[in-house]
């Protein structure tokens, strides 16, 4: 019997469980075939977070220095002339300062990182000190800082708990994220990937799946791809969302398939993941597998796409494989998807519903027996419910059902500022067992609001919030800074929302990026964007200029008024957070808003 294996790489968040294998895992095991999952991500953190990697890679830096030092000294200026340089000149220009300014902190801040970074891995998974918050929060520190350390032999590239940056002066044209698969000196993951290959439960398998999310996995992704398909005999196939996104750049790069992976399944893999099972035990054409992308005769050549999901029809979602002490969390909190795309679907800057199909949503029995099955058969009391968007009707009736199954979990979610969220349905919610949603804020100004087309009532969000603080209920917002013909009197009074801390208790600010799958991309005219280019084949966004401002002033802008607040909020728990989400979870329902909210470290956290 043929046997899939999928794996998801770094880099992507520690935390908990990624649902996308599971979903697959669990849809092929339904459907008689043999699959597992390997988290090769969750592996990572544990396998470098220790001190012997420490050390080694600081041991590595230092014998870079000399040559390094010695280049620089060669150079006439080179702060200066910077920009004139080859490539691999900038990169190692970049690596010596990143290199100095870190040995410059000296030997009492590198002995603190070695002698604490096992211990602090210890405390996110500690059921007792990961609710000391001041414990924790040395940990999160420490953790960050020993990852900067493992990154000093591949800088400027460098690895974080909550994203991957290769070396910016490469681009993600074709050719350099080519070229970074094979690149030694640039890519930390090839000798990562060299030691773990023997490791990885191949010996059985036909087929390995890999499946990249986000910008932050797709090198990493394509090395352990190109690895495999130079070391193995196993067939490899690419899929998620990011690589939906960049199809368009895949279909035209015929030597991607050669490089890189025999097929790439586009969109949503369900019924898909299960075709290419039948093709692989020989019981299905390969021109009948829904969704995929291959080469035919030098050619590369595009299957139809899969037929809308029965949302009903779909079975749960198997964590059988993942051992869940290894997340850097005390107790599991559990992915669930309730349907696929979002409702609304209009936003101009938006390109999340890339690669879905239109928007459906499993029916409440289904949802409720999916939540109490993982709850029972995981021993798991917090979840995620990582859709979009669930319509508020949606939540009324499914925490009816939960309730009238006796089921008790704690939960949370994102979710748009719909006027269907009245002060009765949060208050069932919360009572139930929702801790917070991330609530789609984005800009003060009913201007910007119509220009991003969110489609909701200024009025009405406001009452929501305020709803939220009245019961008891967290309230994290997510905000966009620097939107196309932002005034600066409109983006002060976006900040003068986000500085409210008794109205938002939690952000999540991000600046404005033009997306190539957005609706905006097609009406650049309405935002006043001149002109724009791409920031690489397999890159999704593209620099632009306006009428207004530029992209490196938006970020300037957005990274100004993030590092002043930080500072401000430096001794609050979770005043600005990107990836802990589910630690925000763990701490709410086991103290509440209030304590969480009003609590103030005596450490003072890191502003880097």
């Amino acid at each position: 019997m043929a046997k899939t294996l999928f794996v998801s790489v770094p880099q992507w968040y520690p935390m908990n469980p990624y649902l996308s294998g599971a979903v697959l895992v669990g849809q092929l095991k339904a459907a008689g075939f043999a699959a597992a999952y390997y988290d090769l991500n969750i592996e990572f953190f544990n396998d470098i977070l220790t001190r012997n990697t420490v050390e080694e890679s600081l041991e590595n830096a230092k014998r870079q220095l000399p040559a390094l030092r010695e280049l620089v000294s060669s150079l006439d200026d080179p702060e200066k002339n910077f920009a004139s340089y080859s490539r691999d000149v900038r990169t190692k220009l970049l690596r010596f300062r990143t290199i100095s300014e870190l040995l410059a902190r000296g030997d009492g801040f590198i002995g603190r990182v070695l002698d604490g970074v096992e211990d602090a891995v210890r405390v996110m998974k500690d059921r007792e000190r990961f609710y000391e918050p001041e414990t924790l929060f040395k940990a999160k520190d420490l953790l960050v800082d020993a990852l900067k350390i493992i990154s000093l032999p591949y800088a400027p590239a460098k690895i974080m708990l909550d994203n991957y940056i290769s070396d910016p002066v490469m681009s993600y044209s074709y050719a350099d994220v080519k070229s970074l698969s094979r690149d030694l000196d640039r890519n930390m993951f090839i000798s990562y990937f060299e030691r773990k290959l023997p490791e990885m439960p191949l010996a059985d398998c036909d087929l390995v799946g890999i499946s990249v999310a986000d910008l932050s996995q797709l090198v990493p992704a394509l090395t352990l791809s190109r690895m495999l398909r130079e070391r193995t005999d196993k067939k490899v196939c690419l899929g998620g969302n990011y690589i939906y996104k960049i199809i368009t750049e895949i279909k035209e790069t015929p030597e991607f398939f050669t490089l890189f992976c025999d097929f790439v399944s586009v969109g949503d893999g369900e019924i898909a993941a299960v075709e290419l099972a039948e093709y692989m035990e020989g019981r299905r054409a390969i021109e009948d597998v829904h969704s995929l992308v291959r080469l035919r005769d030098g050619q590369v050549t595009a299957n139809e796409p899969a037929p809308l999901l029965d949302m009903d029809a779909l079975s749960f979602p198997d964590f059988d494989d993942y051992d869940l002490s290894k997340y850097f969390s005390p107790e599991t909190v559990l992915p669930v998807q309730l349907g696929k795309g979002c409702y609304w679907g209009k936003c101009a800057f938006c390109d999340f519903y890339t690669g879905q199909q239109k928007f459906d949503i499993k029916g409440v029995r289904h949802a409720a027996d999916e939540v109490e099955y993982l709850k029972n058969r995981y021993g798991v009391d917090h979840f995620i419910f990582v859709d979009e968007a669930v319509p508020p009707r949606f939540y009324d009736k499914f925490i009816d059902e939960l309730n009238a199954r006796g089921i008790r979990i704690h939960f949370y979610s994102f979710a748009r500022l719909d006027r269907g969220f009245t002060r009765g349905l949060l208050k069932k919610l919360h009572d139930s067992g929702a801790e917070y949603f991330s609530w789609g804020f984005e800009a003060a100004s009913p201007r910007l609001l119509e220009l991003m087309n969110k489609g909701i009532d200024p009025d009405v969000r406001m009452r929501i919030l305020r709803d939220c603080v009245d019961i008891g209920m967290w309230t994290q917002c997510t905000f966009l800074l620097g939107y196309p013909t932002e005034t600066p009197e409109e983006l002060q009074a976006t900040i003068d929302v986000i500085e409210d801390r008794m109205l938002i208790n939690s952000c999540t600010p991000s600046n404005f990026s033009l997306k190539k799958n957005a609706i905006l991309k097609n009406e650049l005219d309405k935002v006043g964007i001149t002109d724009y280019k791409s920031n690489g084949d397999f890159h999704v966004s593209c620099s632009y200029h306006s009428v207004n401002t530029t992209m490196e002033k938006v970020k300037h802008d957005r990274m100004t008024f993030e590092r002043r607040f930080l500072a401000q909020t430096a001794d609050c728990l979770w005043s600005l957070g990107f990836t802990d989400t589910d630690h925000l979870l763990l701490y709410l329902s086991r103290y509440g808003r209030d304590f969480v909210r009003d609590y103030r470290l005596q450490y003072k956290k890191e502003q880097t």
